[in-house]
């Protein structure tokens, strides 16, 4: 009996890992481009692309499955060479690599708990969001 609760306490453990790995979002230091709504965050210099479409940049080898398990919404960051302010309210096409999660933990702050995009580039699409 007790083999018996080892043995599957053992297949529980092993079920729940790998949950929590299907849930880690791929394509992470990958080049994907990402087309969504820039809006600005609600700190200074913070901007976060809402409504956010997937799909692997030319020469990515990242999969159709695993963008298809990406976040919705993103808080993006860039170097001064990207003007992201210009594009506020327009609907863009990012290039970039998917960074992770921010640092902070903030239960009030929901941008502490989107996955950060570092953006290479940026192209407007259109000069609205739907």
């Amino acid at each position: 009996m007790r083999q018996k609760v080892i043995v599957t306490s053992l297949a529980l453990v092993c079920c729940l890992a790998l949950a929590v790995a299907a849930q880690i979002p791929t394509g992470r230091g990958k080049d994907v481009n990402l087309t969504g709504c820039l809006q600005a965050g609600m700190e200074p210099n913070t901007f976060i692309l809402k409504n956010v479409s997937t799909q692997a940049a030319a020469g990515s080898e990242t999969r159709p499955a695993e963008l298809a398990k990406a976040d919705t919404e993103y808080r993006l960051t860039a170097d001064v060479t990207v003007n992201l302010k210009d594009h506020v309210g327009h609907k863009v096409e990012v290039s970039g690599i998917i960074t992770g999660q921010t640092q902070e933990r903030s239960a009030a702050s929901e941008a502490a708990r989107m996955s950060q995009f570092k953006v290479k580039s940026i192209k407007q699409v259109s000069e609205t969001c739907p």
